[in-house]
């Protein structure tokens, strides 16, 4: 089965070479890169390697990924990140799982970080799923919606691929994508028939600190105008759904601000590990908890030195 990748690339140069590498090094039968900057020297040299180069600014990254996605000719289109990599075996990984269900629509894989400098970083104890799992996108219930949302799933792009013909048919909707990309896509791909899969491998290298696309996406509308078109435009249950919760996690996110609900997702992270162990030490951290949410900006400057001049 012909793999195809697509790297987006935007406003950033210095990590696409090691993006396009581990993709090529990997095996992927094509991979197709869409960018907004030229330099006559690096496009020559990914074309002699093979990679399809698109230099276009376009600024909204669904419209973008809509690009790229019309000069794939895969079976299968990976995604990634400029800033991001595969590991060895994720294209191999890829094929196995869609050859093996013609009913598969969407494959997820586990991941691992590094820093700009590319060196391992810290373990921030980020859910994700550690098993294998699979489900019907007609199928999915509350009890699946719960799984999603406590390992966060889809989260990372770079960790999804997608059967490309049932992308294609979503590329209306595609194109009005303007932030959360890994969710957005997840959506799309529940209101197709089929199946999603996910494999726990940590297959994806995510580069943490190198993200740079404009003003936040909950304040500047974006969150809410991409997850408002995904809605309208879904028809099945599970979609509508998913695309929901996420507008009124937005609006959570409006009214407690940025601080808060990242505290919320950390305390709900420890939780998630510490449900069979509610111990003294869970105690003492969901009291810290419960004062870094009712006042950040204090909590924050007497407990962290540099923040304290």
């Amino acid at each position: 089965m012909r793999s195809s990748v697509l790297i987006t690339c935007y406003r950033r140069r210095q990590y696409l070479e090691h993006a396009v590498a581990s993709a090529l090094a990997d095996g992927a039968d094509e991979v197709v890169v869409v960018k907004d900057w030229g330099d006559p020297a690096v496009d020559a040299g990914l074309e002699k390697r093979g990679v399809k180069v698109i230099t276009e600014d376009i600024a909204v990254v669904g419209a973008m990924m809509a690009r790229g996605l019309a000069e794939c000719t895969g079976e299968s289109v990976s995604f990634l990140d400029d800033d991001d990599m595969f590991t060895p075996g994720k294209m191999a990984a890829v094929r196995q799982a869609f050859e093996a269900d013609p009913d598969l629509v969407l494959f997820r894989n586990g991941w691992t970080e590094v820093g700009t400098d590319g060196a391992p970083y810290p373990d921030r104890h980020l859910a994700q799923p550690d098993q294998m799992r699979s489900f019907l996108t007609n199928e999915i219930d509350e009890a699946t919606f719960r799984w999603i949302t406590e390992k966060r799933a889809y989260g990372t792009l770079s960790t999804q691929t997608v059967r490309r013909r049932d992308l294609q048919a979503k590329e209306a909707d595609l194109r009005r994508i303007e932030c959360a990309t890994d969710v957005s896509m997840a959506i799309l791909m529940m209101d197709r028939p089929g199946r999603h899969r996910f494999d726990p491998r940590p297959l994806t290298v995510r580069r943490v600190g190198s993200g740079l696309r404009f003003a936040h996406p909950v304040h500047s509308g974006a969150h809410r105008r991409t997850f408002t078109a995904l809605r309208n435009g879904s028809t099945g249950r599970a979609a509508r759904r998913y695309a929901e919760m996420n507008l009124q996690w937005g609006r959570l996110e409006r009214l407690l601000g940025r601080p808060r609900v990242v505290i919320l997702e950390q305390w709900t992270d420890l939780a998630a590990r510490r449900r069979h162990a509610l111990d003294a030490a869970f105690v003492q951290a969901s009291l810290r908890t419960a004062c870094r949410f009712a006042l950040p900006r204090t909590t924050e400057k007497l407990t962290n030195p540099e923040r304290r001049a």
